[in-house]
């Protein structure tokens, strides 16, 4: 027993911690764990990640020590002792991978040991998106039991006097992640042509795999991208007919992935089957089509299509896409479904990450501050993303509950009438009326107020409008969001606590610095600019190499020297830009830079297609 008053620092770090089996940790006598997430001196490690300051380990130590006893003492108020070691514990760094192992070795029956392998295998086998914050902690744990009794005939058979349910799924997890190397990211879908005019589709499909052209570049397995650029442009010289962009398709065609989905295509007008992928790409040497994958072709019925755009052989294609392309040749054409119990599904940070590739942390500031505030906006230059954020931002603000989002845009006629309420004309029975009608805000907080999630109204392009007039009333009740105002024709008005609002705003047409004070203090601005690391992640398996069109951007925006008018980077967000890049910079970009360098042609034509064409397919 630990006496009252005694310095329990070292014990705690030693004995409650899982330790990797390492020399200098079985000298110190530390806890050496199957598991372990502590791999070096602790102290060390977090004081050197800014997560702990050195005169915080005391209370650190006592935080964990009061944790397990409280957990120990009560596993049902496990959500209030996560609760308490996050409000009390003076480190960010202890989160489930740490705190977990001992909960487990003490009360086995309670609580499940948690790290990066078994909660991939929880989320994948549970269809969950659980990250690694302790405040998740509860609700993993009984998922992973519940998961236990769901496969209790399976683990029966593998279960002994010590080794427990929850210890098989733990060496399972073990081996589907650290062994198998199962990749847990979502399926893709690519639609690869089986040769000239689908001339190998029978083989392919008889055999199972699918093929893929340039065998000339070799074997691709392992290669980096620095290696398959040279070995390109070697053969890119060496066969006049031959594009670095056409080559380029070998590279993305030999980073598939087991799982992801294949649609075998003929032409732009036939589909001749889909399949998955069951294996790591290889290759096989003095053949036309070397480059394979193995195929499972479980759907082989042919389908009539009109994709014009099918001109390549590779490309990939959106799960939306292929929704409706596996249901041809009837296109099913409506909203998705609600789910059965009537809540929209979750949609957390992890995968709202994934999807916008924007960081976590950068994501869970923004939703706090559109809590905190009500309503944000999200700013910056033509081509950083506001829309498709500020969509992506409402689908997790909305996630798990009966919420809903609305988008409407504002122009330079939008009224007080429009948004909030104003006298209409009315023709009924060939007379003309004039009545009171409620405008697109009001109906949307009528709405707000029958539902108990939170509801999000996108207002795109806020700044092209008046705001101060459009918004009324609205200006004293965005700041009291608790009180209630008078509207013309006698009613009163209030904003429903459910309800946030996220403008969008491009500075290309109205600098922020032209909005209304009183309007600025009442929202949150989230600035966004080009952020070329997203534009990297977008195309890191992809056919294109960004590295020549970043340059350019870095070149263009230095040029242009204001940070409310560059180019930003979701012009070329595309999935096949190789095939699209030459007619963004021609219609999208280069009239943006005719009307922005209108008073100095010199620095547009700088920056033409034929002029940085070369820099960009390098």
């Amino acid at each position: 027993m630990v006496k009252e008053g005694q310095d329990v620092t070292d014990l705690v770090l030693l004995k409650m911690l899982p330790h990797s089996n390492t020399t200098n940790n079985r000298g110190r006598d530390a806890w050496i764990h199957v598991a372990p997430s502590v791999t070096k001196d602790i102290q060390q490690w977090f004081e050197g990640a800014g997560w702990t300051k050195p005169d915080d380990w005391p209370v650190v130590a006592q935080t964990i020590l009061e944790f397990v006893r409280r957990c120990l003492a009560s596993p049902d108020d496990l959500s209030k002792h996560c609760q308490y070691f996050i409000d009390t514990c003076p480190s960010k760094g202890f989160q489930m991978g740490l705190l977990t192992p001992i909960l487990n070795a003490l009360k086995t029956d309670a609580y499940n040991l948690i790290n990066s392998k078994p909660r991939q295998v929880v989320n994948y086998f549970c269809d969950k998106k659980f990250g690694n914050n302790l405040s998740e902690y509860p609700e993993i744990n009984k998922q992973h039991f519940e998961l236990q009794r769901e496969k209790k005939d399976v683990l029966s058979e593998l279960t002994t006097d010590t080794i427990l349910p929850c210890d098989v799924i733990d060496t399972f997890s073990h081996w589907m992640v650290a062994v198998k190397k199962h990749s847990f990211k979502e399926a893709r879908v690519f639609r690869i042509e089986p040769g000239k005019d689908s001339s190998n589709w029978d083989e392919n499909l008889d055999n199972g795999f699918i093929a893929f052209e340039w065998s000339e570049l070799g074997d691709l397995s392992g290669v980096s991208k620095a290696v398959f650029k040279e070995r390109r442009d070697e053969l890119v010289v060496q066969h006049p007919g031959w594009t670095k962009r056409g080559t380029g398709q070998a590279w993305a065609f030999a980073n598939i992935r087991e799982g992801d989905r294949i649609i075998a295509n003929k032409g732009k007008t036939e589909i001749l089957g889909i399949g998955t992928v069951i294996g790591p790409y290889y290759f096989v040497p003095d053949v036309q089509y070397g480059h394979r994958l193995p195929v499972s072709w479980d759907d082989p019925k042919r389908r009539r299509v009109n994709e014009v755009s099918w001109t390549s052989a590779l490309e990939k294609i959106s799960q939306e896409r292929f929704d409706i392309l596996k249901d041809a040749p009837e296109i099913p054409v409506g909203p998705r479904p609600k789910p059965t119990n009537g809540l929209n599904p979750e949609y957390p940070l992890s995968k709202c990450s994934s999807d916008t590739n924007f960081t976590i942390k950068e994501l869970e500031l923004w939703v706090k501050a559109i809590d905190r505030k009500g309503q944000a906006i999200l700013y910056g230059p033509p081509g950083t993303g506001k829309t498709f954020l500020a969509k992506h931002l409402a689908k997790n603000l909305i996630g798990g509950g009966d919420g809903f989002t609305q988008i409407i845009q504002f122009h330079p006629e939008y009224a007080y009438q429009d948004f909030i309420r104003g006298i209409r004309p009315i023709t009924k029975d060939g007379s003309l009326n004039y009545k009171m009608v409620q405008g697109v805000f009001s109906d949307f907080c009528e709405a707000a107020d029958l539902a108990k999630g939170k509801c999000v109204l996108i207002i795109d392009e806020i700044n092209r409008a008046n705001l101060a007039r459009v918004f009324g009333e609205l200006m004293y009740l965005l700041e009291y969001r608790a009180e209630e105002v008078d509207l013309p024709g006698g009613d009163k008005f209030k904003i429903p606590d459910n309800v946030r609002i996220i403008g969008t705003m491009n500075t290309a047409d109205r600098s922020i610095a032209l909005v209304d004070y009183a309007l600025r203090r009442r929202f949150a601005f989230i600035r966004l600019q080009p952020d070329y690391s997203v534009l990297e992640k977008f195309h890191e398996e992809s056919a294109f190499d960004c590295g020549g069109l970043i340059a350019v951007l870095k070149d263009l925006n230095a040029q242009i020297g204001d940070p409310h008018y560059e180019v930003g980077i979701s012009f070329f967000l595309k999935e096949n830009l190789e095939n699209e890049i030459e007619d963004i910079w021609r219609m999208e970009i280069e009239p943006y830079l005719e009307e922005y360098f209108f008073d100095n042609h010199s620095k547009a034509e700088k920056f033409n297609w034929e002029t940085v064409n070369g820099r960009i397919e390098q």
